[in-house]
């Protein structure tokens, strides 16, 4: 209890601001740019149409759909996911990493409680984290979405996706922190993986390959099917396998690997 208290606090006021952060964004996006954008749609699409089909398919452009709340709100969701998951990645690296960075895991492996209490402690207090950010986050997804004639069952399903897409970067980012043996700047390693995801989503949108889609973890969770009558069950299945395999290796390799000396 002692450390998921520690990483709480530790943690919370990161979280905090990236809260802040996400509720600034989503009212500019869902109060002030949805708006605009349906009142100057002749003109957008105008602009639009002269880019290249490239530039608009890799920046998720599609106004086919982003005149309904449920396209635009699958646009924004490309954008906020890619901080989504670099504060979750950065939770994860920063809870199991602190003591490898600062050189003390022997010391915090000596005290008298198991490995796995350790573990548990550490993954349970990210969890919190991640769902008392994700409450805010769904909170303010359906108010908006229902203001602007979505129901609350897709409301709910689409904003989901957000915690789903972060669990799985939390976990990648623990065993990350894990298997690694130096870590030396949580922020750089969490920001490459975000934009890494977020380069594969945007090749898979121009390239259209059905299978890289797999490649593309941020293309798991997609808030578009609980709009649409798309099934995407396989690739959440993908997306869920993956984070509990990442977990085991993670948990496997905290459990049993032995501590160098400082």
């Amino acid at each position: 209890m002692n450390i998921y208290l520690f990483e709480l606090e530790k943690q919370w006021k990161s979280v905090l601001l990236w809260t802040a952060s996400f509720v600034i964004l989503m009212i500019a996006l869902f109060a002030g740019v949805y708006p605009v954008f349906n009142n100057s749609l002749k003109d957008i699409i105008e602009v639009i149409s002269k880019m290249p089909p490239e530039f608009t398919k890799a920046f998720a452009f599609d106004l086919n759909t982003m005149v309904d709340f449920g396209g635009f709100f699958e646009f924004s969701f490309a954008y906020l996911s890619l901080m989504g998951v670099i504060m979750s990645a950065s939770i994860g690296l920063s809870i199991f990493a602190r003591e490898k960075k600062v050189k003390c895991i022997d010391f915090l492996l000596t005290k008298p409680i198991s490995r796995n209490s350790i573990f548990i402690s550490k993954f349970l207090s990210g969890c919190t984290l991640l769902i008392l950010f994700n409450l805010v986050y769904i909170i303010v997804s359906c108010f908006y979405g229902i203001h602007f004639g979505k129901t609350m069952m897709e409301m709910l399903g689409a904003s989901s996706m957000m915690f789903l897409t972060q669990f799985f970067f939390y976990t990648l980012g623990i065993c990350m922190a894990i298997v690694m043996k130096r870590i030396r700047s949580v922020s750089n390693i969490a920001s490459l993986l975000g934009f890494v995801g977020f380069i594969l989503s945007a090749v898979y949108n121009i390239l259209e390959i059905k299978e890289m889609r797999y490649l593309a973890p941020l293309k798991y969770f997609d808030p578009m099917q609980f709009f649409t009558s798309t099934n995407d069950s396989i690739y959440m299945l993908t997306g869920i396998v993956v984070s509990i395999l990442f977990l085991i290796v993670a948990y496997i390799r905290f459990i049993k690997e032995d501590v160098k000396a400082v």
